[in-house]
């Protein structure tokens, strides 16, 4: 994500801070899906889960 900082902030046309909070962000949110993605994968076979993204993700 550091890398890309200098680029957000030219194609947006944002100051640095702004962007330090979408890096923020960006880890809060890796911190709460890590768990849940691991707790998916323990509690349903590949194929549900794939199948559930499926369905979601197509309509």
């Amino acid at each position: 994500m550091i890398s890309a900082l200098p680029t957000l902030m030219h194609e947006f046309d944002v100051p640095g801070s702004t962007v330090q909070w979408l890096t923020t962000g960006f880890m809060l949110t890796n911190g709460i899906m890590i768990p849940i993605t691991a707790f998916l994968i323990e509690t349903f076979t590949t194929r549900q889960l794939f199948l559930y993204a499926m369905g979601i993700f197509a309509e």
